[in-house]
């Protein structure tokens, strides 16, 4: 059940009101970058998508039925706005061997343990295509059947992209324990 605040806002927002547009985004800008994070190399690229995200949010607000969750509604749109982003900047690339690893230098320094920013810091050092499908499937937990119709690529692309992104994380991380 929607609390009647979000419920106002919302409203406020399809008459086109600024005020309430700053609180919907207030309100949900730091889950939504988190969103953007993962599908990004870097913070900047992030804020551009957070940028594009709201702005699909308020251009779209009408098509949100308030049958499901609006916080569910707002994730799926950053998705998609992350992944417009992605194609914009460069039509999805995806590495077919293991020469994009990045160098070792470049690799995240856990002090004891591996822990969320070391994690995420490899995510966004995958390329740039087994980023895209490793977050789709591991985190969003879209089907590789859902995936591939997002992408317009076959299913067993995407099946083969997330098995090697799978492979070259394990890789960092084994590479990350070995360091420290």
């Amino acid at each position: 059940m929607m609390d009647t605040q979000i419920k106002q806002i919302i409203s406020d927002c399809r008459k086109g009101r600024m005020a309430a547009q700053r609180q919907l985004f207030d309100r949900y800008q730091a889950r939504l970058f988190s969103v953007c994070l993962r599908y990004a190399r870097d913070r900047p690229e992030a804020q551009d998508m957070l940028q594009e995200a709201f702005l699909a949010i308020f251009r779209d607000i009408n098509q949100y039925s308030e049958q499901g969750s609006f916080d569910g509604w707002m994730h799926r749109v950053t998705v998609r706005a992350a992944l417009q982003q992605l194609r914009k900047r460069n039509p999805l690339r995806f590495a077919e061997d293991y020469n994009d690893l990045p160098p070792e230098e470049n690799l995240v320094m856990p002090d004891a343990e591996l822990n969320k920013e070391a994690i995420l810091q490899c995510v966004q050092q995958l390329p740039t295509g087994y980023r895209t499908i490793f977050n789709m499937h591991c985190v969003e937990a879209w089907s590789y059947a859902e995936i591939a119709q997002e992408l317009g690529i076959a299913e067993s692309s995407v099946r083969s992209q997330y098995s090697r992104a799978c492979l070259q994380l394990r890789s960092m991380v084994n590479r990350l324990f070995l360091l420290a």
